[in-house]
């Protein structure tokens, strides 16, 4: 795996509350957590998806 090169917390204005925490990978991807429950809700990596929460 990659190593981490930067760590953000964010506004989930895609939910239109709560917050996200976001890292970044050095081959350029990332991942996004719930900051609240530590889930896994958005990622740049296709081994990820089948991971994420589903849209209905």
């Amino acid at each position: 795996m990659s190593k981490i090169i930067s760590e953000s917390v964010k506004f989930n204005a895609q939910e239109g509350e709560g917050y996200y925490r976001e890292v970044r990978y050095e081959d350029g991807g990332f991942r996004q957590f719930d900051t609240e429950t530590g889930e896994l809700i958005g990622s740049s990596y296709e081994s990820d998806q089948d991971k994420l929460p589903k849209m209905d």
